[in-house]
């Protein structure tokens, strides 16, 4: 744990909030300019004569000024993650209370508020963990952890992050969370309205090849490769996802064919399992979905078995990105094991839950009455059904 006083980003922030230059509260507090600007970089400290002055400038008491603040590590932050994650698991009530507690500990540790909102987001929505409703965790939420409640709750933390933090990629992140809150709520028009500021912007892709041409010209070869692959990985994932999404927004058939020849091009020439191991499955069950509803039996039973093959297929062995030479530069921070082995056993935890969700998912849809009605008669379905669920805790049809 870092111990942290951050007296120069305070006066930075209440200078900016206002409305003041360097050169005008110099002015005030009877010192250079060059003096304010060394406080608010963090390269010296006001004289502690001057500080009640300062405060008393801004409107603040001398602990708002100093915000100290026990900075977590990564590590540490992970592992306080998971903890509370686990315990939802189990007590949810007892789980949120020791949430209240840590974000009251750490109100200035903008890394762990995030995570902290995002549970309380998910808990929100009536799960336990991103894959199981609390009710299949040992009963009903306490009736405390009303949704409303849970989301206001996440929206304070996410606000707390936006007021003290000035770290562009913390407060970009920041937004985008609160968006993705808002959605849950089913707040739409804030969600969109929130969104509207972060996509309608400038292309990125621009400066972000001129930062790596800069980085080349340096010698900082390793710095370009890490920035290339990252951009790559960003704009892979966002293809693929759209693909998927716009299949089943537009429930035409033809698009469902030519989106699925697509997304299965993209995957493998960018080796994209070593990444995301089950897109497939999704990508091919959304289309037999979307090639059922049209009609098209041939077609649809043909994306069934994909969808089985490709479900097969995945979690049989854990790719190592470093042996991945379009990942390898990135293979290092996707580690889990970087924020600590906690974290490492947490995600550890959370492949496991993905693949049997994923595995009773594929079950429930194979043995779904539409499907049955739909191909019961056609032997290729029963091949597929009854070979898949052969392999599963659901009963065969």
């Amino acid at each position: 744990m870092n111990t942290v006083v951050n007296i120069g980003r305070t006066i930075a922030r209440e200078r900016r909030r206002v409305g003041i230059t360097q050169e005008q509260l110099a002015d005030h507090l009877g010192v250079s300019k060059a003096a304010v600007s060394k406080w608010e970089l963090g390269q010296s400290l006001p004289d502690v004569g001057l500080l009640p002055h300062i405060a008393a400038y801004f409107s603040l008491t001398l602990d708002e000024l100093f915000d100290w603040r026990d900075e977590l590590t990564q590590e540490e932050s992970a592992a306080l993650y998971a903890e509370v994650y686990a315990l939802g698991e189990k007590d949810l009530a007892a789980a949120h209370a020791r949430l209240h507690e840590l974000a009251a500990a750490h109100y200035s540790d903008v890394n762990l508020l995030l995570m902290l909102a995002s549970l309380l987001t998910m808990w929100a929505g009536g799960m336990a963990t991103p894959f199981a409703p609390a009710c299949e965790k040992g009963g009903e939420p306490e009736e405390e952890l009303v949704p409303a409640a849970l989301i206001d709750e996440a929206l304070a933390l996410l606000d707390r992050v936006l007021e003290t933090s000035d770290d562009p990629a913390t407060l970009y992140l920041a937004r985008q969370q609160k968006a993705t809150t808002l959605f849950r709520a089913e707040r739409y028009e804030d969600a969109a309205a929130l969104l509207e500021q972060l996509v309608h912007r400038q292309d990125e892709g621009a400066p972000t090849m001129l930062l790596a041409s800069a980085y080349r010209k340096l010698g900082r070869d390793e710095d370009a490769l890490g920035l290339l692959q990252a951009e790559r990985l960003r704009a892979a994932n966002f293809v693929l996802s759209s693909l998927m999404q716009e299949v089943g927004m537009r429930g035409d058939a033809t698009f469902a064919c030519a989106a699925a020849k697509a997304a299965e091009a993209v995957f493998d020439a960018l080796d994209m399992e070593a990444m995301n191991p089950y897109y497939l499955i999704t990508m091919h069950l959304e289309v037999a979905e979307t090639l059922r509803e049209a009609g098209e039996k041939d077609a649809a039973l043909e994306a069934l078995r994909l969808t089985v093959a490709a479900m097969e297929h995945a979690g049989q062995e854990t790719p190592d990105l470093s042996d991945a030479p379009l990942w390898d530069r990135v293979a290092e921070r996707l580690d889990p094991a970087r924020a600590g082995e906690a974290w490492a056993e947490h995600k550890g935890r959370q492949a496991t839950q993905l693949q049997a969700i994923m595995r009773q998912g594929v079950a429930e849809r194979l043995r779904s009455p539409e499907w049955r009605a739909f191909a019961d008669d056609d032997a290729r379905y029963r091949e597929i059904a009854m070979g898949w669920l052969g392999t599963c805790s659901v009963q065969p049809i």
